[in-house]
């Protein structure tokens, strides 16, 4: 029989400490927090970077192990890359950027937004880099401007590079040479930091390591661990398609000439509501993107010169005054010549209003001028002349078929006419069915008298005494 020493009964309550430890443990160890993923699939702007900030607001709320942004742009705005590349750094969740699927590419300031990744990964066949930035029309910026810029735009590079110790040399180079690298040289850049086929084999490859964040260093502990979307809401949906230039331009004109029709054309209703609705639709819009103001001013300016066309049809100066102030109006709307280039990388020029939408919203524009002077001068009828002489009208009687009091209508020779009842006194009139004297003819105006005598109202042409005070 062997004794219990205090050594062996110590090893025994270590043992059982042990599994018991084991055993209250299943959720920090058996079941791995969620991986949350985004799919940001397109040009980078303003709602682009707000379903970022979103998304890794969520994330944390949850507290998921790993937020995941599939990333696959031409480029688009330096200020929403910034405020990204900003909501990245800030995190305190761990975010990988993976540059995915097969031919997709982080161009320009989507490079930005893979360096500042906790985890930069890239599928095979897929491209990032070329981001010396552009003007607003996709061209190089001016060569007075080009050295502010690229500094600006390098020490934005190196800023990214020192927060998640990248070389900063292979940024640098694809900003002043708009230099691209494939997925393997950006991994042997240091640019990307996994190379992998699919969002399983990057969770696989990237599990249980240490990934910096606002906070730290956080191992990831992924095995298993469940994939959850965060698909976009639907106001972001609708933002998405509402908020690009040429769309916005369209409904602002379309709406601005469906009210200008309600107006000149009162109690169609159609026109009004549609009208209302598109230009509520176009600032809706425009509010989303960097858009020049004075371009929306001119632009409602051209729609007031349309509706004094509308007004004074005919004379063209209103319309023409319309188109000039219309094509000026686009030019400066999204972009052009009044927008800041720092703002451009290459994708930006997306961004502005389109050449065709121009063309086609100005031969609208145009057409209808056109068809407002065409019809001012062809489609007035005829003033109406009356066969009888004016002078041989005085002295003949009328019969009235509206109240004179003191003007009303009468009827004349088969003819109905406005006239106006001659007196001192304003409170006079003659009731409908009496008969009037004509005594003189102001354009198309009577001027009349009770009839002479003292028939009864009943009978035809009878006249009515004169009125008394």
């Amino acid at each position: 029989m062997t004794r219990s020493t205090p050594l062996t009964a110590l090893r025994r309550l270590i043992l059982a400490a042990s599994l018991l430890a084991l055993l209250l443990l299943p959720a920090a160890q058996a079941q791995s927090s969620a991986v949350m993923t985004i799919e940001l699939d397109g040009f980078i702007d303003p709602n682009a970077a707000r379903y970022v900030a979103r998304a890794i607001t969520e994330a944390t709320d949850a507290e998921a192990a790993l937020l995941v942004i599939q990333l696959n742009t031409p480029g688009g705005l330096a200020q929403s890359a910034r405020e990204i590349v900003s909501s990245i750094l800030e995190s305190p969740l761990p975010v990988a950027v993976f540059v995915t699927p097969r031919g997709a590419q982080a161009a320009s300031a989507g490079m930005f937004v893979l360096a500042a990744a906790g985890v930069a990964a890239m599928s095979p066949g897929t491209n990032v880099g070329a981001a010396s930035p552009i003007d607003a029309t996709g061209q190089d910026v001016p060569e007075t401007l080009a050295s502010k810029v690229l500094q600006d735009t390098q020490a934005f590079a190196r800023s990214i590079a020192d927060a998640r110790g990248r070389d900063p040399a292979a940024l640098e180079a694809a900003i002043t040479e708009a230099r691209s690298y494939s997925a393997t040289e950006a991994l042997d850049l240091g640019l990307a930091d996994v190379l992998a086929d699919d969002l399983p084999d990057l969770l696989r490859q990237i599990n249980g390591a240490f990934v910096p964040t606002a906070a730290g260093e956080i191992p990831l502990q992924i095995t298993d661990a469940p994939i959850q979307p965060v698909d976009r809401t639907l106001l972001e949906h609708f933002l998405s398609v509402v908020a690009t230039p040429n769309l916005a331009f369209i409904l602002l004109t379309v709406g601005g000439i469906a009210l200008l029709i309600e107006l000149a054309n009162p109690g169609l209703v159609v026109p009004g509501v549609t009208g209302a609705i598109a230009l509520g639709l176009g600032f809706v819009g425009l509010g989303q993107l960097p858009v020049n103001w004075l371009g929306v001013a001119l632009l409602l300016i051209a729609l007031g010169l349309l509706f004094l066309e509308f007004q004074e049809p005919g004379a063209g100066v209103y319309g023409a005054g319309a188109g000039i102030t219309f094509i000026v109006a686009a030019i400066l709307l999204a972009g052009g010549a009044l927008r800041p280039v720092e703002l451009d990388f290459p994708g930006a020029e997306t961004l502005t209003v389109s050449v065709w939408v121009l063309v086609a919203m100005g031969a609208i524009l145009a057409a209808l001028t056109a068809t407002l002077i065409i019809m001012a001068k062809t489609g007035k009828p005829a003033p109406y002349r009356s066969p009888f002489d004016r002078r041989s009208m005085v002295g003949t009687r009328a019969h009235v078929t509206r109240r004179l009091a003191p003007e009303g209508e009468v009827q004349m020779l088969g003819e109905y006419w406005h006239a106006r009842l001659q007196t001192e006194d304003d409170a006079d009139a003659i009731e409908e069915g009496y008969a009037v004297e004509v005594t003189a003819v102001d354009g198309t105006t009577l001027m009349v008298r009770p009839a002479d005598d003292d028939s009864m109202p009943d009978q035809e042409g009878a006249a009515q005494p004169p009125p008394s005070a």
